[in-house]
């Protein structure tokens, strides 16, 4: 995790454990609404009354997302090949991303027997790795039936 990610962490946990629920919401709304899905101030409150909490994984997961260090995709996303091609494309340098060539399409959907990410992003990854690229991928279910965090780590001189 970035230092930034960190540092987000620990003031959403500094201000959650002083009770200042509101200053959360309004200062990491986007983060909140993903991961809980609570799409309002009330919604938020009301989860915080039911003696909801943040965990600290998956919020640093969702907090990664949000600062563009990784794609988050839901696990019935459906066809998300443009969503990880524009990644990757943003991700890694322009003279790899030339050498790539066609890739097979990636279409999530966690009930699926080939549906989740891990298998499809294989041939991703065997064609990234000798050129020093390497994908990871994040798996979240606190908050929801799933939901997939996908990263890029370039090695130096690649």
């Amino acid at each position: 995790m970035s230092a930034q990610v960190t540092e987000d962490r620990k003031n959403i946990q500094a201000l959650f454990s002083q009770g200042e629920y509101q200053a959360v919401y309004h200062q990491y709304a986007a983060v909140l609404q993903e991961m809980l899905f609570v799409q309002s101030i009330e919604e938020w409150l009301d989860y915080v009354d039911q003696g909801g909490q943040l965990e600290e994984g998956p919020l640093e997961l969702y907090l990664s997302a949000w600062r563009g260090e990784r794609l988050l995709l839901g696990g019935y996303h459906g066809d998300a090949t443009q969503a990880v091609l524009d990644y990757l494309r943003e991700k890694i340098p322009a003279e790899l991303w030339e050498k790539l060539g066609a890739l097979p399409p990636i279409v999530i959907d966690m009930d699926e027997r080939d549906g989740a990410l891990e298998k499809q992003i294989m041939p991703y990854q065997e064609r990234l790795q000798p050129m020093g690229v390497s994908l990871h991928i994040g798996f979240e279910d606190t908050y929801c039936a799933g939901a997939y965090f996908l990263s890029v780590v370039v090695q130096e001189g690649s």
